[in-house]
């Protein structure tokens, strides 16, 4: 990721930073393929399982932690909601995929619902525990990319994709609506807050983390792509 420049609100600098990684990850043929309904169905369903049964639950786990590091009140809120909103999603997506999964499934596999996080996922989630764990803005820095890359990810995809291919219907599902954008525009409030207030060390740590996971975003869809799984089974008792 490009250096933050020194200059703008906080946001903006990492919004310029970042955006070769977010082109990245609008490209990836990932979305490319649900764009144009050529991904194959079971690539979706692994982003689905991925997505709904473990980066979201750990995501809203650690908004919840940075809600609790907040001394500023109006802070607690934003984040606070922002982790219920996000639990919340996770049932709709969890229900979304289980009813398209006798469509997209191949020759009824059902071995994707059972399926543990995957090695970019099982890493993703830790980062974010590990993070929201440390300071507020080392936690809002690593948990600032998901959020911000998906509405971008959501919109274009909406704009871009074909209303008559395979996925217009996840599409359409997959965008968190307008409502969303405000939700967000309260969490670059709070990282600009953040840039004002906190020390330099801080600043170093949320512009780290947020790095870090700009390239977590496109490994996780990476993963999904190519259906990822560990290199060898589980050990068993």
């Amino acid at each position: 990721m490009a250096q933050t420049p020194m200059t703008g609100t906080l946001h903006e600098r990492l919004g310029a930073a970042g955006a070769p990684l977010l082109d990245a990850v609008r490209e990836h043929p990932f979305f490319a393929g649900l764009r144009d309904g050529s991904l194959p169905g079971g690539a979706l369903l692994h982003f689905a399982r991925q997505d709904a049964d473990f980066l979201l639950p750990a995501y809203g786990r650690a908004l919840a932690r940075c809600a609790a590091l907040a001394h500023d009140h109006d802070h607690a809120l934003v984040l606070t909601r922002m982790a219920v909103g996000t639990l919340e999603a996770r049932q709709a997506m969890a229900l979304g995929y289980d009813l398209m999964a006798g469509e997209l499934a191949a020759d009824g596999d059902d071995s994707w619902r059972t399926r543990p996080a995957d090695p970019a996922t099982h890493a993703y989630t830790s980062f974010f525990g590990a993070a929201s764990a440390g300071s507020l803005a080392e936690g809002v820095g690593a948990l600032l990319p998901c959020s911000w890359f998906y509405l971008s990810v959501a919109d274009d995809l909406r704009e871009r994709h074909d209303p008559g291919g395979r996925y217009a219907s996840w599409v359409s599902a997959l965008h968190p609506g307008e409502d969303y954008r405000e939700v967000l525009d309260g969490f670059l409030a709070l990282v600009d807050d953040l840039g004002r207030s906190c020390s330099a060390r801080e600043l170093a740590g949320l512009e780290r983390n947020f790095a870090i996971a700009t390239r977590y975003e496109w490994s996780f869809v990476d993963a999904a792509l190519r259906q990822l799984d560990w290199p060898i089974a589980s050990m068993t008792s």
